[in-house]
Formats: structure tokens, sequence, C-alpha cells
């Protein structure tokens, strides 16, 4: 999992988060923890295409964890906000950006540094046909 507890109250502040997560002890943990797993596999899911998940490299966490964690404080406001008609700015342009740049590391624009890529993953897509059936010699192909 990419992120912690500690980390998700202070990206937000411990009060402020409060008010959206009202549950107290072993349920609070149970929610807290359930939204950073979601978002961890949220970030999964996108870098499984170019990269063993879940990523391990002591480079790339701080990254991963900062993703998760916006991931996470969206969806705790999407989820459990009391707001009249939009998510606010201070919730959803980081996950936009969130959104944008962990699209760019799946697909390859940007680089996780230490992060092992699975085995036989390639950079390019790759793609496979089946024997043709009729050949340029085949009767009748000289009329196409």
């Amino acid at each position: 999992m990419y992120g912690s507890i500690v980390e998700l109250e202070d990206r937000i502040t411990a009060g402020i988060l409060a008010k959206f997560v009202t549950e107290q002890g072993q349920d609070r943990l149970r929610v807290l923890t359930a939204y950073l797993e979601r978002a961890s596999a949220h970030v999964d899911a996108v870098l499984s295409a170019r990269y063993a998940t879940p990523v391990s490299a002591a480079a790339s966490q701080p990254l991963l964890s900062d993703l998760a964690l916006t991931f996470a404080l969206w969806q705790i406001a999407a989820d459990r906000g009391v707001f009249a008609k939009e998510i606010p700015a201070g919730f959803q342009k980081p996950y936009e950006e969130a959104t944008s740049l962990l699209a760019k590391l799946g697909a390859g624009e940007l680089a996780l540094s230490g992060a092992e890529t699975p085995a036989g993953a390639s950079a390019g897509l790759k793609v496979r046909s089946n024997v043709p059936v009729f050949g340029d010699n085949s009767p009748g192909m000289e009329f196409f």
C-alpha cells in the first residue's frame, strides 16, 4: 500500500479529515485503510502494464505515495463531502494533476526510477495476426 494514515492526516490535517471521516477508533482505521488500499490499487492498475506491481523501488515510493494520498483524499471528498455541486478546487486540481502524471507513467512518457519492469515487457505494442488463408497466388486473387 502506498501512503499511510499518518501521511493522510498530515496532508489534510486530522481535524479537517475528521469532518469527512466521523468514525472513531478501529472503525476509523478500517475506513481510512480501505481508502488508501483503493487508491493504491488504482495506482497499481495503471502502472501494471509497464511495471511489476506493487512497485517497491525506494526512489519511486515518495511519488507513488503522493499519488495514492491524492487519490484517497479525492475519493473521501467525493464520497463523504457535502458539496453543493462540485468538489472544491483544493481536492479537484491535485486529483487531475495526479491522474495526468499517473497516465504518463503508465504510458511510458515518464519513468519510475529503479522500478522493475515485468519479464517480457516491451516499450511498444506487440501485434500478432493469424496466418493468412489466402495468398497472392490463390485462385481469384487477380480480381482484388
